[in-house]
Formats: C-alpha cells, structure tokens, sequence
C-alpha cells in the first residue's frame, strides 16, 4: 500500500518518522510533496520518502493520501486534488476543518478520515482522535488507526467533541512546556541551574503523566498521596488555588476550542 502526504511539516515528519520506527510500512511506498523544497530534501534524507513534483503526482501515487497543510492552505491544495482522484482513502490533520467541507470540496463519496493528533506524535506518545465519513469502510479506518497508531494512541471520537479532544490532546502540550518553563525559571531563582532545573521539570512531567495513567486513579487521589497535612506541598496547592490556576486552564482550553470552532465555520 503506498502513502502519499502533502505537506510535510513537523506534523508529516513525526508521522513519517513513526512510520520508518514501527517498521511496518514499507519504505518504497512512502510520497511526499511540499511546496517548500528543502522540506522535500529534509524528509527525504531523512525517511526515505520518494518525492513528487507536485499535489496531483502525490495523489496518482497514492492508496492513501495525507493532508498535512496549514488550514489556510487546505482550500488551495482540495482544488488542485479536484479530477484527480480515484479511490485514494484521504486523511486530513488539519485543524477546525470539518468532514463536510472536504465532501463539498472533493465529493461526497470520497472517503474522508479526520484525525488529530499532536507534536507529541515525535516521541511516539500522542494521542489522536479520529473519524470517519460514511463513505469510509471499515478496513479503511482499520488502515488510518494503524498508521496513526505508529505515533501513539488512537481514540475514535465523535466529529462533535473534536473541539474538545484537540484543545486537551492537542493543543495542552505547549501548556505543559509554558509550566515546564514556568517551574524551572523558579528553580533557577531558588538557586537551581537553568540545565538542572529544566531537565527536572521535564522527568517531573514524564513521570506524573506515566503514574497518572497506569495507576488509574483520580488526580485528586494522587495530589492527596503527595500532600501530607501540614506539609510544604499542600502550601504550593494553596498558593495555584489563590491565583486561579484551574480557571487559568479552563479559560485556555475554551480559548482553544472556540478558535477551532471559528476555523470550521461553527460546530461540526
């Protein structure tokens, strides 16, 4: 089976990169275009990839074809996909498009999948929603889950809560380097050195994310484990509390969803 992306970006090559470590795909049938050269040159060297000159030659080559451009950019690149297609399975990855601007751009009994994932895909740890239109059978959507399934986990979502997955999934990773940042600046004032307290920071987050999801208790339960009565950590909590830290959160994740919405022309 041969894949094709267009665009070929952080997003592509954390994919594509995914795609090379599983090991099961085959380097042979791996295309690419971008309308920057030197990220065809850069994927090339670096996954093997087979370049194309242009969105229509990607599209011949492909079974399954991957949009990975900006949403700006997504117009451009559907109307040049327009008459080219045959029974390619197209996956989109781009934000706050929904399904049924790809069907009124290319068709309605084009087969669409739409995924999220996220810059985590790069360590093989994202988690990525995704469905499908009812032209998509159910070896197609079997075919999309393995191959986003080389980057991390794989949720099926409905089309309706993308929104809200994307903002949590998707878009919280940078919350979590700005706290990342955030923490070590304040190992550093606390006499910590910047190298120290950022590689800190980091197996602190690592390693409450792994204990969050294989203990499978409530963060609540864990934040008391580490709280004793009377102690230094619950002074911290209290401190986040008085400045608003989980309104800050809620405030940011709205912020995001209702700027997804907006690139989709309204809800799903």
């Amino acid at each position: 089976m041969n894949y094709a992306f267009i665009g070929l970006g952080n997003m592509a090559g954390a994919i594509l990169r995914g795609m090379k470590l599983s090991g099961g795909f085959a380097a042979d049938g791996l295309y690419g275009y971008d309308a920057d050269p030197r990220q065809i040159d850069r994927m090339k060297k670096a996954t093997g990839l087979i370049p194309a000159s242009s969105v229509r030659e990607a599209a011949q080559q492909a079974d399954v074809l991957v949009l990975a451009v900006k949403p700006q950019i997504m117009p451009d690149v559907l109307r040049a996909l327009q008459g080219s297609l045959g029974n390619q399975l197209i996956i989109t990855i781009a934000a706050g498009l929904p399904l049924r601007y790809y069907e009124e751009m290319l068709g309605e009994n084009t087969p669409i999948v739409r995924v999220m994932p996220s810059l985590n895909a790069r360590a093989l740890a994202a988690s990525s929603a995704i469905c499908a239109n009812a032209r998509v059978t159910p070896a197609q959507l079997d075919t999309a889950k393995k191959l986003f399934s080389a980057v991390g986990a794989v949720h099926e979502v409905p089309e309706k809560l993308f929104s809200a997955f994307s903002a949590i999934a998707g878009a919280a990773p940078a919350f979590a380097f700005q706290m990342a940042d955030a923490l070590a600046s304040a190992g550093v004032k606390a006499g910590l050195t910047r190298p120290l307290a950022q590689q800190v920071a980091s197996e602190m987050l690592l390693g409450s994310g792994k204990l969050l999801v294989e203990s499978g208790e409530h963060p609540r339960q864990l934040m008391d484990q580490v709280c004793s009565p009377g102690g230094t950590t619950i002074e911290g909590v209290h401190a986040l509390d008085r400045w608003q830290f989980d309104h800050a959160l809620h405030e940011a994740v709205q912020a995001v969803i209702d700027k997804d919405q907006k690139l989709g022309g309204g809800k799903a």
